[in-house]
């Protein structure tokens, strides 16, 4: 796990997260943020709402998220489906939340 990286998009969550890949509402969604955090230009994040577009680094946002964070795909998938599914003004808070659980389960090295 990419612990670093992960507190970053973490402690940096924008004020509100949109539900969905597509940047729009105002804001991201988790996967999009992450992507963003981990250094991927918008253009490239957004020109594909269900994969990155990218020679070395692409493919599906959750496998890019996966990998370039060093999660489980299931975990991804887990922030994703958590993002979607919960209110608009509860989702910043669940999404930190969800995220310091993931890296409490895994001790730092």
């Amino acid at each position: 796990m990419n612990r670093e990286l992960l507190t970053q998009a973490r402690d940096g969550l924008p004020p509100r997260l949109n539900a969905g890949i597509l940047m729009g509402d105002g804001g991201f969604c988790v996967l999009g943020w992450m992507l963003l955090t981990a250094g991927f230009h918008p253009i490239t994040l957004y020109s594909n709402t269900l994969g990155v577009v990218h020679p070395e680094l692409g493919g599906p946002a959750v496998d890019v998220v996966a990998r370039v964070y060093g999660l489980d795909r299931d975990a991804v998938i887990g922030l994703g489906e958590l993002n979607d599914a919960t209110p608009v003004g509860e989702r910043v808070e669940a999404v930190r939340r969800q995220i310091t659980e993931l890296l409490d389960a895994e001790p730092s090295r």
